[in-house]
Order: structure tokens, then C-alpha cells, then sequence
């Protein structure tokens, strides 16, 4: 292959937004920040870099002879401090095809025809890794993705459009928390659509944690083993509150919006999202997050040495929005708007204690 220049940037959309120097761009790049490598050869683009390293970052776009899209590398930083492959997505004229690792050694593959949709997992299957490279060093990115191993020059100058915008990429970034305070904070006031629910609190009793280990599942799903948070609490007992929202204009209608199970009376200062062994957040994509599955429109906390025994207990529920288990072995509740996925939030304080755990029913939505 010919010798690649490199035109530094905020990033490419039909055009080079956005121009930088290049000592710019490697400022940007030694302090974790955003910024866009084009690679042109003949003329006109034939990859282009995003780089966000702070956001633990890395995706390449190569396009073909006709400027459209070939393939797509999103890398990441892993805890080791290498980059990950996380996806490679690949485009031919009747197919797209689509690889995703995670760090636990699953890899999916997914064929895309225009009639049909094919797809099959590989349990042991390590991500490809390669150190993050110096600023400038692209090439084993671009061998990796099968360009060889160019030589890359910055550009003297280039023919490419120029335009002045908002950079036209972000980093995937997995869904966060959203306003979990005010889910406990009676009398707030929330939208939904065209109308308004308000906040009120009721405690659901004392949840007993013999190991300290907490599961939060569909209790009618215990004995498929729903595995325990990774991060853990003393043996004990925790109080187990519930956020019920209720529509200002029916008040009969009322759902339940989280369940927050407190270890501590310090205030929350930061959150985390619940992981369960084998997840780690760098498999998640823009949006996403992990949480427990419902298909019985119902949500628990139990511990970890209780679950196989309350398995069944699902089948005797006769309750409202929320119920407690005689001995605080189990507290259970109704899923916000019904079966699908919810993600568990930990909080902690100013020192890093764990504060609370919440299940966040998404009755808001999972947007900001």
C-alpha cells in the first residue's frame, strides 16, 4: 500500500470537521482526550481513527474504492492497560457481518443477509489484544484490519471538504444512573409522557443477608442460578425500602419504581453499576447495561444462601406492588411496567463503603 497521510481532526463526516495541528492532536492524545485521525491515500479517505483514550477508546472505519464503509474496529482499554478488540464489523454488498468479544472469553458472530439473519456463540474465545499505540503509530491497527503495515505521514496538505461543527462521534458510553435520589425523595414529581407521577416511599421491612451476598432476579427464575452481585456486604439484616410513583391524575394507579436495599445511613456520593462474575463494563456498548431479567412481572432481593430454598416461593405471592417474606428471607415487588431487564445500582459514600443497594424499575425511562 501506498504511503498514508494523516489529516488530524475532531473527527469525519463526509468532510474533516474541525481541523487540528497536529501537536494539537497529540496533546489530545497524551491527555486521554478526544480527536480524529483521517488516513488518505490517492486523494480521499481510506480510514479514519477516533480516539478517546480517557474514555478507554479506540475505533477505526476503513472505507472502500467508493467511499462507503468496509469494515469497523471499536477497541478498548483493558484493566491490564492493552487495548481489546470489542467489535469488528465488516460490510460487503449483500452482507454485514459482525464480531463481539467480551473479556470473559465469549465471542458472538453475526451474519446479516438480506433474508436472514444468522448467529452463534463461542464460549472460549479470548479477545485479540495489541498495546495501545504511540500517537502516530498506527500501523498495527491497520494490519490487524488487513491494510499490512503502511508508512503514515502527516499531510503537507490535502483536497478533502472542510467544515466547521460538532465533532460527529462520542465514545460509547453505558448507561448510567439516573437521578436514583429522587426515586426515594417523597413528593417528587416526575413526567411520563403527557402526564405526572408522583414519589412516595414505604418500607417493606428487614431483608436478612446470612452470607452477604445478594442476589436480584425475577423470583420466579431463583432456581435457574441468578448469580450474586461480585461486590458484598456483611452478614446481617438491611432495611429494605420501595419507591411507589403514582399518577397524579388516577390515583389508584400506582407502580413501583425501585427497591433500595440500605447498609448505611452515610450519604451516597457516588454510584456504580451491579456486577455479577464474568461482567465487566467494558463489554458494554453506548446505552447498554447489565441487570436481571423479568418474565413474571415481579422483582426480589434474597441472599445468595437463601435462593435455591425460596425457589419456589414465587408461586404462593398474593401481593399488591410489594411483599416481604416472614423472616425477611426474601423481599419481592412488582417490575415498574412489567417483564423486561433492570439494572441494580450500588452506592457509596465519601470513603467508598458501599451505602445502599437499588433495583431501578426504568419506569422513567433510560434516558438522562
Amino acid at each position: 500500500m501506498a504511503t498514508l497521510t494523516a489529516v488530524y481532526c475532531d473527527g469525519w463526516d463526509e468532510a474533516v470537521i474541525n481541523p487540528l495541528d497536529r501537536d494539537v492532536a497529540e496533546g489530545r492524545h497524551a491527555a486521554g482526550e478526544p480527536y480524529s485521525v483521517v488516513l488518505v491515500v490517492g486523494g480521499r479517505p481510506h480510514a479514519v481513527l477516533d480516539v478517546a483514550l480517557g474514555a478507554e477508546y479506540l475505533g477505526l472505519t476503513r472505507f472502500d474504492g467508493f467511499g462507503g464503509r468496509a469494515s469497523r474496529h471499536q477497541w478498548r482499554v483493558a484493566a491490564e492497560g492493552d487495548l481489546f478488540l470489542r467489535e469488528a464489523r465488516s460490510w460487503r454488498p449483500t452482507t454485514r457481518t459482525t464480531v463481539t468479544f467480551e473479556l470473559n472469553g465469549r465471542r458472538t458472530d453475526l451474519v446479516e443477509r438480506e433474508n436472514s439473519r444468522e448467529q452463534h456463540y463461542t464460549p472460549d474465545s479470548p479477545p485479540p489484544r495489541t498495546p495501545v499505540p504511540v500517537f502516530g503509530q498506527w500501523q498495527a491497527l491497520l494490519e490487524f484490519a488487513g491494510d499490512g503495515r503502511p508508512d503514515i505521514a502527516d499531510a503537507s496538505g490535502h483536497l478533502l471538504p472542510v467544515r466547521e461543527g460538532t465533532r460527529p462521534w462520542q465514545p460509547p458510553r453505558p448507561m448510567g444512573p439516573r437521578r436514583i435520589e429522587e426515586l426515594f425523595t417523597d413528593g417528587t414529581e416526575r413526567p411520563v409522557r403527557d402526564r405526572t407521577m408522583r414519589i412516595s416511599t414505604q418500607a417493606a421491612g428487614p431483608l436478612h443477608l446470612p452470607s452477604g451476598r445478594l442476589v436480584a432476579a425475577d423470583p420466579s427464575s431463583l432456581d435457574h442460578g441468578e448469580d450474586p452481585f461480585t461486590v458484598t456486604v456483611a452478614p446481617g439484616t438491611c432495611p429494605v425500602t420501595i419507591s411507589l410513583a403514582t399518577f397524579t391524575d388516577d390515583p389508584g394507579h400506582r407502580r413501583v419504581a425501585a427497591a433500595r436495599l440500605q447498609v448505611v445511613d452515610s450519604p451516597t456520593v457516588t454510584w456504580e453499576l451491579a456486577l455479577r462474575t464474568g461482567q465487566d463494563q467494558l463489554d458494554l456498548g453506548d446505552g447498554e447495561f447489565f441487570g436481571f431479567g423479568v418474565d413474571g412481572g415481579m422483582g426480589c432481593f434474597v441472599d445468595e444462601d437463601n435462593r435455591e430454598r425460596l425457589a419456589e416461593e414465587w408461586e404462593r405471592f398474593d401481593f399488591d406492588r410489594f411483599t416481604t417474606l416472614p423472616g425477611g428471607d426474601m423481599v419481592a415487588w412488582s417490575s415498574g411496567w412489567g417483564d423486561g431487564v433492570y439494572p441494580t445500582w450500588i452506592g457509596r459514600d465519601a470513603s467508598g463503603a458501599v451505602t445502599c443497594f437499588v433495583a431501578d424499575m426504568l419506569l422513567f425511562g433510560t434516558k438522562a
